[in-house]
C-alpha cells in the first residue's frame, strides 16, 4: 500500500520531471540575472538599428562608386561607338563608290569585246 509520504513523493518527483522537460523545451541561456527591462531591450534594438544603417550607408557609398565608374565607361564606349559608326559608314560609301566603278568598267569591257547591241552594231 502508498501511504501518504510515498503518494506526496510522486507528486514531487512528477512536478520536478515536468518542469525539468520545460526547461529543455525553452532556451533561457542568457538570462541568468533576468530578462532585461524596456528601456535596456530598446536601447539594443537602437544599437542594431544604428550598426545595420551604418552597413547600409557604407554599401550606398560604394554602389555610388560602382555606378560612377560604369558611367565613365558607358560615356567612353559611347564616344568609340560614334567613331566606329562614322568609320564604317566611310567604309560602305567607299566600298559602294568602288564596286560601282569596277561595275562600270566591267560592262565597257564587255561592250568592246561583244559589240553594243543597243547600237545595233556588231
Amino acid at each position: 500500500m502508498l501511504s501518504l509520504a510515498d503518494a506526496n513523493c510522486t507528486v514531487c518527483i512528477y512536478s520536478v520531471w515536468c518542469v525539468v522537460m520545460k526547461d529543455d523545451l525553452i532556451d533561457d541561456s542568457g538570462f541568468e540575472l533576468g530578462l532585461p527591462s524596456r528601456e535596456e531591450m530598446l536601447k539594443h534594438q537602437c544599437d542594431l538599428l544604428c550598426s545595420e544603417l551604418d552597413v547600409t550607408r557604407r554599401d550606398l557609398r560604394q554602389a555610388h562608386k560602382n555606378l560612377a565608374g560604369m558611367i565613365v565607361m558607358w560615356r567612353d564606349c559611347s564616344k568609340e561607338l560614334a567613331a566606329l559608326k562614322l568609320e564604317h559608314e566611310r567604309l560602305r560609301w567607299t566600298l559602294s563608290d568602288m564596286y560601282r566603278r569596277e561595275t562600270e568598267r566591267e560592262s565597257v569591257k564587255m561592250v568592246y569585246a561583244y559589240g553594243d547591241h543597243a547600237k545595233g552594231t556588231i
